[in-house]
């Protein structure tokens, strides 16, 4: 999905509006309605308790019109209490702002404040920010500043419509006071600054609404970098052939492991399962004595191993024959950090042609032993932010000043090799400058293995394709969308939960299961 500045948005609505014949009104209704169904999603995971009443605080501009179409909505669709709190009266608002307010004012409670306190609200409230929109370039005067500095203060849910109010659109700058937002429903084209510097701080999930801006328009615009959100996703993920077998489906190969770290390489076996894959293999050093639970379809095979218990050179005399179906591998996930085992993988990525998906102990064996370890253009580096530092200092130390797109773009040009910079709103980058930023994820990912599972679902998807950079996109999708669906919320997750919601992850992308 292409990133759009403040300004190219308002001119994609002014052409949609004067040249294409749709009136502002429908489209602040579309905005209105896409953002109500998603906020209903939103609240469905939350426990009843905590769902008493929506309270939508609206501006004079379009994003006010926005919060009086979801008040209306809201009110139609639940039996949930809904108030609006507004900083004008509908006739200070713009026309078609103005209109929407006039229909819904009769039906929803909406009183006109000059300013709120924590009495205005109680527990059980979701917050609803319609109060600025895009339009903010500096801090936000009276009285908005007030509002946002009071809701900040509240330990209640916040939805954000559009951008959370307080934030650049075109930079993620927030000069003054800046909506935290739990979500952040943005409309029509994901806006540039939701991606960028203080954004990551503000905007919690996010999620998009087509409001129908013509193609033909959206055209013209620049597609580097882009955001990837589930209608990406779900072009990919089309119809599962009936004569399909497994073969059709994948085989993968997960070698990692060391006598110290010996779940890493099975939780990134089972999330390939859980993604489709057809066959999936662990290879690792016969040093290992303990197993984790495993999913008894998984195949399980030893390497002997190095007098200290790692993986090395000796190790390739036993793995040829074990990967010669493969049609992706997965190599790190507790590899360790021997020398020796240096050697083994350097000499393992000259001679595979598959992709390979390299994660964890390795990454630090090519930015340790770059003269060994040899990468190229079928590989997938996934660096958390202290390996790509690491990687960077080896490859191109010019580059640890610049932002993460920049990094990640940088890398991946430099070595040849695709990247995916993990964190909040990952970064994935390819060598031929193609760039995406995930739109995905929260919090409760932020847990260790979780970037191993990653691997798996890489792998499983690269398995099956051509285009390794796309598949990898829908795999970190598919990563973060995992984390927002597991019922524990944002606390309390581990990775071994995470293959398990792999399945309806991709249920709720694709129609076609």
């Amino acid at each position: 999905m292409k990133l759009v500045t403040v300004s190219q948005m308002r001119e994609l609505d002014k052409r949609t509006i004067n040249e294409y014949g749709v009136p502002g009104y429908v489209l602040m209704d579309r905005a209105g309605k896409g953002a109500t169904g998603h906020i209903l999603d939103f609240v469905g995971n939350l426990h009843q308790r905590h769902i008493r009443r929506f309270v939508i605080l609206t501006g004079r501009g379009n994003n006010g019109g926005d919060g009086y179409v979801v008040a209306g909505e809201l009110s139609s669709r639940t039996s949930i209490e809904v108030i609006i709190l507004a900083t004008c009266q509908p006739d200070k608002m713009g026309e078609d702002a103005a209109k929407h307010a006039q229909r819904v004012c009769g039906k929803v409670a909406c009183q006109v404040r000059e300013n709120i306190s924590s009495s205005d609200f109680r527990q059980g409230d979701i917050i609803i920010d319609a109060l600025l929109g895009v339009g903010v370039t500096g801090k936000p005067h009276s009285p908005y500043e007030q509002w946002i500095e009071q809701v900040n203060k509240l330990s209640l849910p916040v939805i954000a419509l559009d951008i959370p109010s307080g934030l650049n659109g075109d930079d993620g700058s927030a000069p003054g006071a800046c909506i935290i937002a739990d979500m952040t429903i943005t409309m029509g084209l994901p806006k540039k600054g939701l991606f960028l510097h203080k954004a990551l701080d503000y905007c919690g999930r996010l999620r998009l609404v087509d409001i129908g801006i013509p193609k033909t328009y959206i055209a013209k615009i620049p597609e580097k970098p882009a955001a990837y959100f589930s209608k990406d996703v779900a072009k990919y993920l089309g119809r599962v052939p009936t004569q399909f077998h497994k073969k059709n489906c994948g085989y993968i190969s997960v070698i990692g492991g060391s006598k110290d770290y010996y779940g890493a390489p099975f939780l990134a076996a089972t999330a390939a399962m859980r993604t489709g894959a057809g066959l999936t293999r662990v290879i690792i050093p016969d040093s290992i004595t303990t197993f984790p639970n495993f999913p008894a379809a998984l195949i399980i095979n030893r390497l002997s191993t190095n007098e200290e218990g790692y993986l090395c050179p000796a190790s390739l005399d036993q793995i040829w024959k074990l990967m010669t179906k493969n049609n992706a591998l997965v190599i790190g996930p507790g590899i360790g950090r021997h020398p020796d085992t240096a050697v083994f993988l350097g000499r393992l990525l000259k001679q595979v042609e598959i992709p390979v998906v390299i994660d964890a102990d390795a990454l630090y064996l090519i930015a340790q032993y770059p003269d060994k370890c040899f990468v190229c253009k079928n590989h997938i580096l996934t660096p958390h932010p202290g390996e790509m530092e690491r990687l960077l200092q080896t490859f191109c130390p010019e580059s640890k000043q610049k932002n993460r797109i920049e990094q990640a773009a940088t890398l991946s040009q430099k070595i040849s090799a695709i990247i995916v910079l993990k964190g909040n709103k990952s970064i994935i980058a390819s060598p031929d400058g193609r760039v995406l930023i995930n739109s995905s994820g929260c919090p409760a990912l932020a847990t260790a293995g979780s970037g191993d599972c990653l691997t798996g679902i890489i792998a499983a998807l690269a398995a099956t394709t051509s285009n390794v950079f796309e598949a990898t996109a829908v795999a970190v999708f598919i990563h973060g969308l995992v984390g927002e669906l597991a019922p524990f919320g944002t606390r309390g997750l581990i990775a071994d939960d995470l293959p398990d919601y792999i399945p309806q992850a991709i249920k709720n992308i694709s129609p076609l299961g």
